[in-house]
């Protein structure tokens, strides 16, 4: 039995066909060095608008509160920084402020500095009520969002009478954030 033209034409192709790709995958790799300089680029800036902080505390003056920060983040390769707006509302108080926030590591610590505004209701913890307040806090977040805060605040626009108790007021609280 003899095989025909069109069989032996296709299995010609076939040999072919395979010892193309086997000599394909035996070519030389490029070297490191040459590939190395097209990635060795200056890192991007990977500044984005995105949430920066956010969680449920409890602490003075705003009892249980819930708060909120976005601003820019920026996604390093070892750490995070974000540049935020802080709001926070409570029971005794509500709040608004800014700062830079820094991440350590991927476990949920951090540290920020905030400078702000607190204006207290009617029933503040540890301050007079419906007044204003201005002044700073440093947060920190041990471990997975768990932390804390605290701050000193100084009492604006006091007009004549007003009791100079509580002019100025310690602000702390704990909670949990994401």
């Amino acid at each position: 039995m003899r095989p025909t033209r069109a069989f032996a034409t296709a299995v010609g192709a076939a040999v072919l066909l395979v010892s193309a790709r086997a000599a394909d995958a035996q070519a030389a790799p490029t070297p490191v060095a040459a590939t190395a300089a097209t990635t060795a680029e200056a890192p991007d800036m990977r500044w984005r608008a995105g949430q920066c902080m956010g969680g449920l505390t409890y602490g003075a003056p705003f009892k249980v509160a819930l708060s909120y920060g976005g601003g820019y983040v920026y996604e390093g390769d070892r750490w995070d920084l974000c540049a935020m707006a802080v709001a926070k509302l409570g029971l005794g108080a509500a709040g608004a402020s800014a700062g830079l926030a820094k991440s350590f590591g991927s476990l949920g610590s951090g540290a920020a500095i905030t400078g702000g505004l607190i204006r207290t209701f009617g029933d503040p913890l540890n301050a007079t009520a419906r007044r204003s307040y201005a002044g700073g806090s440093v947060h920190l977040w041990a471990l997975l969002g768990i932390g804390g805060e605290i701050g000193y605040y100084a009492r604006l626009g006091d007009a004549a009478g007003d009791s100079a108790r509580a002019r100025s007021m310690f602000v702390w609280s704990a909670g949990i954030g994401f």
